[in-house]
């Protein structure tokens, strides 16, 4: 079945490349490029990591200053029926002096809170013949993929956690119909996105193939309200192969295979008021079912998340004011919560926008299902000013 699937989609591909070749060949094409760059300032604070165990309990509590950079180029070839996008994108923060867990002597600053640097490169095809349309590509993310409330502007030291079920940087088919209101459709990969318990990975811990996502989705919009849905299940398979082998309870072997899923799903609504009013608000939940075979899994991991987004006009500019909670019970060893909350001015100019930000984060939850207690939050936050340009 799994070898079927994959040869129904290699000649679906080739298909798409014989036919959007020859659309591209008989139309003019055009070729544009466009893009963005940006840069920001601001001060960090490190709340101490209450919740961790062990040589991670040693972790302190820092502030510094940090700098962030972004700069995304867009080139796109068009036609009537056929479109080709490159984009390559390079982000990150400078070093920062957070200790690592790995580091027990509870007074060294030593390591890095941040990435140095991220090179990223996409590349989508797109053929569309009347009111059907299907891609093949390395995704930017899809609009079906992206919550309707999320902000993100420019790469930042807290995350963005809001874009878990995004498909940025998936390999994959996506095929859509636009039946008016509503484009209907349905993505493939060969990959778990957001996961299907760990699998895939490159670690010797955990090894894993057969993974694959199938995602049937829909975006549209209605007047001044605009919706979103996705509906993602995975599957793949854990194999004992390494030299540490995941699976280890009761009856396993050397050689012991495990099937493994995950599904669930996210949903948006977005209103869009008079002179750049907004309110926005999304829903998602993801579970995975747990591996007996793995003694740690307790229970089925469930994660559960709410976006909360309302754009204000405010004299020359806008304000944005967004709300994320999320929680994740780790496959019942441990629940957690996540939430996070960012105040954002954007003051339009000749060049772009200049954005003071302020965005605060709170990790808390439950040590350990058995004692119940709750552990102390740890409050991360940043204040910065971003300035971006378009072009």
């Amino acid at each position: 079945m799994r070898s079927l699937y994959k040869i129904s989609l290699a000649i679906l591909a080739l298909g798409f490349l014989v036919v959007a070749g020859s659309a591209f060949a008989q139309d003019k094409p055009t070729f544009t490029i466009t893009g963005d760059a940006g840069s920001a300032f601001g001060s960090f604070n490190y709340d101490k990591n209450t919740n961790a165990t062990s040589a991670a309990a040693n972790q302190k509590a820092f502030s510094e200053f940090v700098t962030s950079w972004e700069s995304n180029v867009r080139m796109t070839w068009a036609t009537d029926s056929f479109t080709s996008i490159v984009r390559y994108r390079i982000r990150g923060n400078n070093q920062g002096s957070g200790i690592t867990t790995s580091d027990t002597s509870a007074s060294a600053q030593s390591g890095s809170a941040f990435n140095s640097s991220s090179n990223d490169v996409y590349g989508e095809t797109w053929w569309t013949p009347g009111a059907f349309k299907l891609g093949i590509g390395k995704y930017q993310g899809q609009a079906w993929s992206n919550p309707l409330s999320g902000g993100y502007v420019l790469n930042n030291p807290l995350g963005e956690n809001e874009y878990w079920m995004n498909w940025t940087g998936i390999s994959g088919l996506d095929a859509e119909y636009n039946v008016g209101v509503v484009q209907v459709g349905v993505a493939i990969a060969s990959q778990c996105r957001p996961s299907c318990n760990k699998v895939p990975t490159n670690s010797t811990a955990n090894s894993g193939d057969n993974a694959q996502s199938i995602v049937p989705h829909l975006t549209g919009a209605v007047g001044d309200i605009s919706f979103r849905a996705q509906l993602p299940a995975t599957s793949g398979t854990i194999n004992n192969t390494t030299a540490s082998p995941p699976l280890t309870g009761a009856g396993t072997t050397a050689m012991s295979t495990k099937s493994v899923s995950g599904s669930g799903f996210q949903a948006g609504v977005k209103w869009n008021g008079p002179g750049g009013l907004g309110v926005a608000a999304d829903l998602g939940s993801f579970s995975e079912g747990k591996v007996t075979e793995i003694p740690a899994e307790l229970k089925a991991r469930q994660r559960d998340t709410t976006n909360l987004r309302v754009d204000i006009p405010a004299g020359p500019g806008s304000l944005m004011v967004q709300y994320f909670t999320g929680s994740d019970n780790n496959y019942g060893t441990k629940q957690y919560t996540t939430t996070t909350t960012t105040l954002r001015f954007s003051l339009p100019q000749s060049f772009g926008w200049i954005m003071p930000e302020y965005r605060t984060t709170t990790n808390g939850g439950v040590l350990a299902p058995a004692s119940g207690t709750t552990a102390k939050d740890a409050t991360n936050s940043e204040i910065r000013l971003i300035l971006q340009g378009r072009f």
